[in-house]
């Protein structure tokens, strides 16, 4: 035994010393195994979506928004598509929706088809915003859908005509620039596979200056862009000035002239009523005159005696 444990103080602080350790040790072990053994409470919740909100969709999954307005429906033949426009064979054009959805006319599936002239398709409308935001492709004639006067009222509408461009051509107008569709009805002797072209002062009256598009029958078709404020001369030809479109009476006409509105689209329609010939006098071959106001200028008949 040790020396100086005999005394009682000594020996009472000893002893709650020595308890005092092993009840530490017990405490220890005690918390070891709380955390070493598995919980068998209830499990601890996760965060609740309502208190930190719903994580959002991605881009990819949202619907796409829901029409406005009342839906309308309506087939024909498609002139053009270009520049955020389908323009129909009646001559309007029409607004697309930038979510527009293309598709078979049939099967509302995908579609190889182009919404390209006479190409034929139904063209479904937002009645709230007069957008077409359908376009349903066929390369063959659709059942009729709606009536012209059911989407006449979705037509682009233009600025009202400037009353005297000729005094201030400049003035009134932004300089943007317009698509225009020049439209003209040709004669029913037409032949089938004939030519037809817009010759301009803007293209120093080149008789094949302009190709135009043959959309049915009777009917051909070319646009190009203006500035608004433009004031254009202009004449159909067959490639020559010698078969120039001619007036009723058979002689030869002015010159025709639009004037470029504000706007984003214009549509002008002309009708040519006869072909000039090229005649056996004087065969130009397609080169251009000197002024559209007489294509065959001096031209007599040769001698004959």
């Amino acid at each position: 035994m040790e020396p100086g444990l005999h005394h009682p103080v000594r020996q009472v602080t000893v002893r709650l010393l020595r308890t005092l350790f092993a009840m530490s040790g017990a405490l220890a072990l005690w918390l070891a195994a709380s955390f070493t053994r598995p919980t068998t409470g209830l499990p601890i919740p996760l965060p609740s979506s309502s208190v930190f909100g719903d994580t959002p969709p991605p881009i990819s999954a949202t619907a796409t928004p829901k029409p406005e307005g009342k839906l309308v429906r309506y087939s024909g033949q498609i002139l053009d598509y270009r520049r955020g426009f389908v323009f129909f064979t009646t001559g309007d054009g029409y607004r697309v929706a930038p979510t527009l959805k293309i598709d078979d006319a049939k099967t509302r599936g995908a579609t190889t088809l182009a919404a390209a002239t006479r190409t034929y398709a139904v063209a479904t409308f937002d009645s709230a915003s007069g957008n077409v935001i359908e376009l349903g492709l066929s390369s063959s004639p659709l059942p009729s859908e709606g009536t012209y006067q059911d989407v006449h009222g979705f037509a682009i509408a233009l600025s009202t005509p400037y009353p005297n461009p000729d005094l201030k051509p400049a003035a009134g107008f932004d300089g943007k620039s317009v698509l225009v569709s020049f439209i003209a009805e040709v004669p029913p002797d037409t032949a089938f596979d004939a030519a037809v072209y817009l010759a301009t002062d803007a293209s120093g009256w080149s008789a094949t200056a302009i190709r135009m598009d043959r959309i049915d029958a009777l009917h051909y078709r070319v646009s190009r862009s203006f500035a608004s404020g433009t004031k254009l001369l202009y004449r159909y030809t067959l490639g020559s000035w010698q078969s120039a479109e001619q007036g009723q009476n058979g002689l030869q006409v002015t010159p025709r002239s639009i004037v470029i509105h504000n706007g984003d689209v214009q549509t002008q329609h002309d009708i040519v009523y006869h072909w000039g010939q090229a005649n056996e006098f004087n065969p130009q071959n397609g080169e251009a005159p000197p002024t559209p106001y007489n294509p065959i200028p001096f031209n007599t008949p040769p001698h004959r005696g």
